[in-house]
């Protein structure tokens, strides 16, 4: 395993100047007379990938749901082309992105080098679409199925089946309570960051005193948990990493983990819902 979590975290570290405010500014236009739309997407180590539309544009572009991007990127040479359509520009470079009929409009697109992003997932990455997105609706996530489902937040109800979590938002970024156990150590619990964007599985300090053999990773420490608990579930061992000098980087539920669960995104409602996946 690679430091793929910190592959992102720089680029959104140098698209968001230290004074940023992430709020929802984004509205999200659904098409008429549908409450929900269903958009198919490719899966590649547990990444979501959709295809989509900025600006009008007529070329479609591949999108990464990243749950841990506060703002919406585009690759840098793309974005000096793809100015709206049919409207000028605005002084804050917004933009809209159409995805299965849904439009996301008023995002402030920021220009970002994703290259290296798309090198470590080995999927061709345009653009990364996430809080612009979650903030405005309810994302359900069908990993086994490979669907995305957008509804609007006023007509979503859980059907109850999963456990509904409670989710926090802190600067575009959303957080739910989990319990990790490692070797020679009481279980810890703790508020983990939910990344879909990362190819990780659930990551905290802790793994660096545990009594299990541990091995350096780039800037990091990598190990064996013994179990990870979310809500009513408990995962199995997983690897867990520790990134030097990063706290909050390391303590984050990733894709590994998020993919074993049918998962809602319900930031409108403050509500993480997972199901445990039939495989």
């Amino acid at each position: 395993m690679t430091l793929r979590i910190g592959a992102l975290a720089l680029l959104i570290a140098a698209s968001l100047p230290a004074s940023d405010d992430v709020r929802c500014r984004t509205r999200v236009v659904f098409p008429q007379t549908q409450l929900s739309v269903t958009i198919p997407f490719e899966k590649t180590h547990n990444g979501i990938f959709v295809r989509g539309h900025v600006n009008a544009h007529p070329e479609p572009l591949w999108f990464v749901l990243d749950s841990g991007s506060p703002r919406t990127l585009i690759n840098a040479p793309l974005l000096r082309h793809l100015g709206p359509a049919d409207a000028a520009k605005s002084a804050r470079n917004d933009g809209s992105l159409e995805l299965g009929g849904v439009t996301i409009d008023r995002i402030d697109l920021r220009a970002a080098n994703l290259a290296p992003l798309a090198k470590e997932w080995g999927h061709q990455i345009d653009g990364v679409i996430g809080y612009d997105l979650f903030c405005r609706s309810t994302v359900d996530v069908d990993y086994e199925k490979s669907a995305l489902t957008l509804t609007q937040p006023a007509v979503f109800q859980d059907e109850g089946k999963g456990d509904a979590l409670k989710l926090y938002i802190r600067n575009g970024l959303s957080f739910v309570e989990g319990v990790i156990k490692v070797t020679g150590l009481p279980a810890v619990i703790d508020v983990f960051e939910v990344d879909s964007g990362s190819q990780d599985a659930v990551n905290h300090p802790i793994i660096r005193d545990s009594k299990a053999p541990l091995r350096k990773v780039g800037g990091g420490l990598l190990g064996a948990n013994e179990w990870f608990q979310l809500g009513k579930y408990t995962i199995g061992s997983t690897n867990s990493l520790f990134v030097a000098g990063s706290e909050e980087n390391s303590r984050k539920i990733g894709a590994e983990v998020l993919s074993r669960f049918h998962v809602t995104f319900d930031y409108p409602h403050r509500r993480l819902i997972v199901e445990r996946d039939t495989r």
